[in-house]
């Protein structure tokens, strides 16, 4: 059964929903992973949490790890700060659908939930997400050529993904704006607890494992010959050492 799910890197409640998915995938279960903004209105540098910001969020990731299953992990440290997630939900939307989809998510929650960066922010995620993008197989040359799928203004880079952050938006509006995550499934529309709850059936359902050996999602593609010293200056990957060892140009 296809599972479709809304939801926002910010979000503890979808962070475990994201883990799930992770389960789910590995096990042929797909999930089509449709990202929104839970606070569209925050300052495009996100905001600093207050004590009492923290101390809800830290209630949160409580409550979150209630509905833990055997064996199951949520790793994290507690963020001090709240994201503007437009420019994670363009990056979601370029590589939509394609090989590298769960790539991407799932380096998107680990990048804030575990490293504690501003994925809000093009300049954070452009050296993360290069190799993704670049395995991506996007028909998109400005992706190819520099393995950015963020644009400085935090927007997707193609018509395409532009407009399907706006489907997304409409769609969950549609559905009444409901607690993150949402999971439709089987005519049944679930959020929150309710659909992590879903998510952990399905889950023991397909047998999964619930803490899939998953492989780095920040590897390049192999490539035979060397990229432009002007790409490796401004995104590096696993270039930069040959080129500042050989002096290549």
């Amino acid at each position: 059964m296809s599972l479709i799910m809304y939801a926002d890197v910010s979000s503890p409640e979808c962070y475990l929903a994201s883990r799930r998915t992770d389960a789910l995938s590995a096990a042929q279960v797909r999930v089509d992973w449709r990202a929104v903004e839970q606070a569209p209105r925050l300052p495009v540098a996100g905001e600093r949490l207050s004590d009492t910001g923290r101390e809800t969020l830290a209630d949160r990731l409580d409550a979150v790890d209630r509905l833990l299953l055997d064996h199951e992990t949520l790793p994290r440290l507690l963020p001090q700060f709240r994201p503007n997630t437009l420019a994670s939900v363009s990056a979601l939307a370029e590589v939509y659908d394609s090989a590298v989809a769960d790539d991407v998510r799932r380096l998107l929650f680990s990048l804030y939930w575990q490293d504690g960066l501003d994925v809000g922010s093009p300049e954070v995620l452009r050296r993360p997400l290069a190799g993704a993008i670049l395995r991506s197989g996007s028909p998109g040359d400005a992706l190819l050529e520099s393995g950015y799928a963020v644009t400085m203004n935090r927007g997707p880079v193609t018509v395409e993904a532009y407009r399907r952050v706006r489907a997304w938006r409409t769609e969950w509006a549609a559905l009444g704006n409901l607690e993150l995550p949402v999971v439709l499934t089987g005519g049944a529309t679930l959020s929150g607890p309710d659909a992590l709850r879903r998510l952990g059936k399905e889950v023991a359902y397909a047998q999964a494992d619930v803490e899939p050996s998953l492989p780095d999602p920040r590897r390049y593609p192999p490539v035979a010959d060397r990229p432009p010293g002007g790409w490796v200056s401004e995104t590096g990957g696993r270039w930069r050492r040959t080129y500042r060892t050989t002096g290549a140009r």
